[in-house]
């Protein structure tokens, strides 16, 4: 029991706080992932409405000189100026139309446009450079942040991105460039045509806007998640990414970055080996996407750390509570230990032990019920003593009442009558059948008998009732069938056909006819002993049941007619129970009858 109580409670304290302790990380884990989703969609969005605006600042940026008359002017007096220098090499060209009275050298034209240069790199702070082209390929420039040193090579590529734009700008993913002061950036560029008021193409706009914004907003998001960001166009080349290991580059192909397609979303996915959560936005613009990777050992620090704290005071706690129920246990089980030991005393054979009850609780009851069963069973005991001693007076009452000196004296005058007048066999058989009536009677060290042998003993008592009193009675016994070998009770039917002979012969009748039959009922075999003799009347036979029906303690008056009966009775009861016996019925006139019920099994 001790054990039990123990397992259970150990049981009820660990499980309930093991699924609170589960459930309650869950639940802080699922939350604390939600809120991160929803916060870096929300910065995302904002980013991407960023890169948008920034990218479409730079692209209006490429706008202007279409609307600067000023810079149009230099760029055709630059195209006018290249032109003459090509007509004066090759002489089979035609003359191109005169400049004005003072023709502009070179270093005048750069002068003017780089002034215009000047104008709008002071635009926007987020250019690098701004590049003017004429169609002939010569570059303008003014010093801002440096200048790269690969104009002249990239020029081709500008012109070609822009050659189906139809004067619409073209975008240049992120490059790395070297610039003259020796320094390494990443840089895209906005390329689109100038043209003039007859919508003639007379040169290129390049606008380098540097990382520096984006590079800021991103490098404040990764701090907050703790992860990398990556920003990648159309074609999956990377536009920026955090560490700077893929930008400028196609992103590799991978099964997270394939799930990562739509507007918007999120997901779990393994990313370069850990376990990360990725939030990714697409730009309604440029319909470029933004994808956050978020390692989750990251995301659950602080909680796994706040467990770590946690858990000693936890470990305490529980350590507090396994104590107090395993003291528990021993209290709750210390009455019943009491109780057991208390038992072992009763098997020893001390049945005056009795529990100490207490407390009305559960314990207390058992004992008062243990009490009470020590009880009744020393009762019980005091009874079988009190069954024992009536079981020898009723058998010494069965011998008294078979060696009956007055019958013993009857039948010993009957034979001495017999031999004096007859001298022959009968003599010989009475004396026989006395023995065996005395030899059955006083055999007490068996306490039962077939039925067959008590039916034989009640034929020699009437054999020498018979000799006595001859032709006046006349015995029928029934066929008995399967129960002659049954187990019966010794002198049972011998007392209550003695009875009968002696109490109800009827002088008015010359034979008296005695009957034995046999009915089954159940599992009880019902013998049947009927007379024709004068019968009882109605006090007599209420007296009789009295005498049978009384408890074995009570004794009352002991008459002639009632003792055989009464010790039958007392017999059948304490051998096969209560519900068995002996029941009488009379009429006067009309003989008695007298019914033994035993079992079977």
């Amino acid at each position: 029991m001790e054990s039990k109580l123990i397992v259970i409670f150990i049981v009820l304290i660990l499980i309930p706080i093991s699924i609170l302790g589960y459930v309650t990380h869950r639940n802080f884990n699922n939350s604390l992932q939600s809120n991160t989703i929803a916060y870096v969609m929300e910065v995302s969005d904002e980013m991407v409405q960023r890169l948008d605006e920034y990218i479409k600042d730079m692209e209006q940026l490429s706008t202007i000189p279409a609307y600067v008359t000023e810079i149009k002017d230099n760029l055709e007096l630059s195209n006018r100026y290249y032109e003459e220098q090509l007509r004066g090499r090759d002489e089979s060209a035609k003359p191109a139309a005169p400049f004005s009275k003072v023709t502009p050298t070179s270093v005048d034209i750069r002068q003017r446009i780089e002034s215009s240069i000047n104008f709008l790199n002071n635009i926007k702070e987020e250019t690098t450079s701004v590049y003017l082209f004429d169609k002939y390929g010569n570059a303008y420039y003014r010093y801002k942040n440096g200048y790269r040193t690969d104009i002249a090579t990239r020029y081709e590529d500008w012109k070609k991105a822009v050659q189906d734009q139809k004067g619409l700008p073209a975008l240049i993913a992120t490059e790395e460039v070297v610039s003259n002061t020796k320094g390494r950036s990443y840089v895209f560029s906005v390329v689109r045509e100038v043209f003039n008021d007859a919508y003639q193409s007379i040169g290129l706009i390049v606008v380098d806007a540097n990382m520096s914004t984006i590079e800021r907003f991103v490098n404040r998001l990764d701090k907050v998640t703790r992860g990398k960001t990556y920003i990648l166009d159309r074609k999956n080349t990377v536009f920026y990414d955090s560490e700077h290991a893929y930008i400028a580059r196609p992103m590799p192909e991978s099964a997270w970055l394939s799930k990562a397609a739509g507007q918007q979303g999120s997901f779990v996915a393994d990313v370069d080996g850990v376990q990360s959560l990725v939030v990714f936005v697409t730009s309604a613009r440029m319909q470029w996407r933004m994808i956050m990777t978020v390692p989750l050992h990251e995301l659950t620090k602080d909680v796994q750390r706040n467990q770590k704290l946690t858990f000693f005071p936890a470990l305490i706690t529980m350590g507090l509570a396994l104590t107090a129920s395993i003291f528990l246990a021993f209290a709750v089980t210390r009455s019943l230990r009491k109780l057991i030991n208390l038992m072992k005393v009763v098997q020893q054979g001390k049945l005056e032990v009795r529990y100490p009850v207490t407390v009305d609780d559960e314990i207390g009851r058992l004992g008062n019920q243990f009490n009470r069963m020590l009880e009744r069973i020393q009762e019980l005991i005091h009874e079988n003593v009190r069954i024992g001693e009536r079981k020898r007076e009723a058998e010494l009452d069965a011998l008294q009442s078979q060696i009956n000196p007055h019958f013993i004296y009857n039948t010993l005058e009957s034979i001495r009558m017999t031999a004096e007048y007859n001298d022959d066999e009968e003599v010989a058989d009475m004396t026989e059948i006395l023995g065996k009536l005395l030899r059955y009677s006083i055999s007490m060290g068996r306490e039962f008998v077939s039925l067959e042998e008590e039916l034989e003993h009640v034929e020699n008592y009437m054999k020498l009732q018979n000799y006595r009193y001859p032709g006046q009675f006349h015995l029928v016994i029934e066929p008995c069938g399967p129960f002659r070998d049954l187990r019966l009770l010794k002198l049972v039917l011998q007392p209550i056909v003695e009875n009968a002979v002696f109490h109800g012969k009827d002088s008015a009748k010359s034979i008296m006819e005695l009957r034995i039959s046999f009915e089954v009922t159940g599992e009880e075999l019902r013998i049947t002993i009927r007379d024709n003799g004068v019968g009882m009347t109605e006090e007599a036979l209420r007296m009789l049941r009295t005498s049978l029906n009384a408890p074995p303690s009570e004794k009352p008056e002991r008459n002639k007619r009632g003792i055989g009966l009464r010790n039958v009775n007392e017999r059948l009861k304490l051998y096969y129970g209560n519900h068995c016996g002996l029941e009488v019925d009379s009429q006067p006139g009309e003989g008695a009858e007298v019914r033994v019920k035993v079992k079977i099994g």
